[in-house]
């Protein structure tokens, strides 16, 4: 079972036509969700977890007012998918249920938050309340999803009919007209819950520019806050001269790496009790550029089997535009765990 989070479109936001060139996905050139921060990745029932989101608005239009709100209160759906929660989002479809956090329409059960950061409660009953696995070897368990939309408009409960019933929040524009998916990112995230078992966050513990160690300007929650920092070339900040190919890989190669503590790779317990597997989680790093151009946006940092990659850097390539630019790290574990560092680099 795959634990990450993913961030998608629950329905169709937009559609693409013919000979479209789309932006690398590492590129943050739009409003985008780059991950999610639990407090428990694996939580125990009646445990309070915190969920605290990266988003960056790289759209031309930015800076601009964004919201963001989360859906909670979908807990064990049928066959664990996370579509199952659709038949609690159709309870209150149609403006028939209640109104909660502003929004009309949610049935009973279903809690809304704001902001950047959200908790809830995972159920005391979560695991007691689903059916143990069939296989007695596997732990019972239990799963939450939380639902997320940011918007760069405003946020509104979604027209009536089959979409409402899929996801119940829309986001509009000053004219009330829908906004697509450059505006509009809707999403999820799947806590477990376990009596014993637990998972931590990837442990960062730095950042390296062409080999260099630098200071991050902010690591996990502080990102939700700290604003972009402006290099100091002079004082040993990283900076680079700029490239006429903006980004392309005939510019000049820069490595960049995020430091992952090796004790990051926690044993998998799930896998050793109910297959005797003795494994470790996979761990990966996704680049992110909000300009120039990554050369390998996806990194494997540990492998179930084979242990610790040493070499998980990437290639940077600078843009054409003097200023400064953002490199985003956020590295994963295959069972919900997240962390992220942010650096500014100054083209000259």
């Amino acid at each position: 079972m795959r634990r990450e989070i993913l961030v998608s479109s629950l329905f169709a936001i937009a559609l693409a036509g013919c000979g479209v060139e789309f932006d690398p996905p590492s590129e943050v050139k739009s409003l985008r969700v780059l991950g999610i921060h639990k407090t428990a990745p694996y939580a125990t029932p009646g445990e309070d977890v915190t969920l605290s989101m990266l988003w960056h608005d790289g759209s031309p239009k930015a800076p601009r007012a964004v919201q963001v709100a989360w859906l909670s209160g979908c807990f064990n759906p049928p066959g664990d998918l996370y579509a199952g929660c659709a038949e609690s989002f159709a309870a209150g479809a149609g403006g028939s249920g209640g109104s909660s956090g502003g929004i009309p329409g949610l049935p009973p059960g279903i809690t809304v938050g704001t902001g950047d950061t959200f908790t809830f409660t995972m159920p005391a009953d979560v695991i007691s309340s689903r059916p143990p696995p069939d296989d007695p070897k596997v732990p019972p368990y239990g799963l939450a999803y939380v639902f997320f939309a940011v918007c760069a408009g405003e946020l509104g409960p979604a027209a009536t009919g089959a979409q409402a019933a899929t996801f119940p929040i829309g986001c509009f524009d000053a004219d009330g007209d829908p906004l697509g998916a450059d505006d509009f990112v809707a999403g999820y995230t799947a806590v477990y819950g376990y009596d014993s078992i637990r998972n931590e966050n990837p442990i960062i513990t730095g950042f390296k520019f062409n080999g260099v160690s630098v200071t991050p300007s902010c690591q996990n929650e502080e990102c939700l806050t700290v604003p972009q920092q402006t290099p100091d070339c002079a004082g040993g900040d990283p900076c680079i001269d700029p490239c006429s190919k903006d980004g392309d890989p005939d510019c000049p190669a820069y490595d960049i790496t995020a430091i992952v503590d090796p004790a990051s790779a926690e044993s998998d317990e799930v896998s050793k009790l109910a297959y005797d597997r003795s494994v470790s989680e996979q761990l990966w790093v996704d680049y992110y550029v909000d300009r120039g151009g990554v050369k390998s946006p996806v990194k494997l940092v540990n492998d179930a089997q084979k242990g610790f990659n040493d070499d998980y850097s990437t290639e940077f390539y600078a843009p054409k535009k003097s200023g400064t630019l953002s490199i985003w790290a956020v590295v994963h574990d295959n069972r919900g765990g997240m962390s992220w560092v942010r650096t500014e680099v100054g083209v000259r």
